[in-house]
């Protein structure tokens, strides 16, 4: 794979990685300026007698990630004039919030608390439904290979993002 290709895949899926990641950013902001989150879950169980999501999943990380990544993708619309970037900014965005509102999902249900990891589920589950529901509406075409080279380097620079989230202060764990 040529460093072209490379970096042509991550402007792609752009939208998905800053909707990704704008609700970490998000939550400090708010922790730092002591407004309180809303969850998403309501602070509801399910009839396992466990949370739905969590308390780490909140209206307002939802909704700065999904603004985020839909800007982004207007961005790279007025960047590049093609409207198509308009549409991917939208369902990459909002696949990657609902992505890890399932990976949230199952870790509940696997009794692991908000922070604990769950490797691979906690790096890919955000570009999985992110890619799925914007190739489902025919927003992007990607080659098998393609994918397999998304999947690769979103787990590199997952970890890599985690890391340096963690030395700012933006998360309690590097992972």
């Amino acid at each position: 794979m040529s460093l072209n290709t490379l970096l042509n895949l991550i402007w792609i899926v752009l939208p998905a990685y800053i909707a990704n990641g704008t609700p970490v950013v998000t939550a400090k902001i708010l922790d730092m300026i002591d407004l309180d989150r809303h969850p998403i879950d309501f602070g509801k169980h399910l009839f396992d007698g466990k949370r739905i999501f969590g308390d780490s999943k909140s209206w307002e990380g939802f909704f700065a990630g999904l603004l985020a990544g839909v800007a982004t993708g207007y961005v790279q619309n007025v960047l590049v004039e093609s409207e198509i970037y308009l549409y991917r900014g939208v369902t990459l965005s909002f696949g990657a919030l609902l992505g890890d509102l399932i990976g949230a999902f199952i870790k509940r249900r696997l009794d692991l608390e908000p922070g604990e990891p769950l490797p691979i589920l906690d790096q890919l589950s955000f570009i999985v439904m992110a890619l799925a529901i914007t190739q489902l509406l025919n927003y992007i075409e990607l080659s098998v290979l393609e994918y397999i080279y998304i999947l690769i380097v979103t787990l590199t620079l997952h970890v890599i993002t985690n890391y340096f989230a963690y030395l700012l202060k933006l998360k309690d764990v590097p992972w």
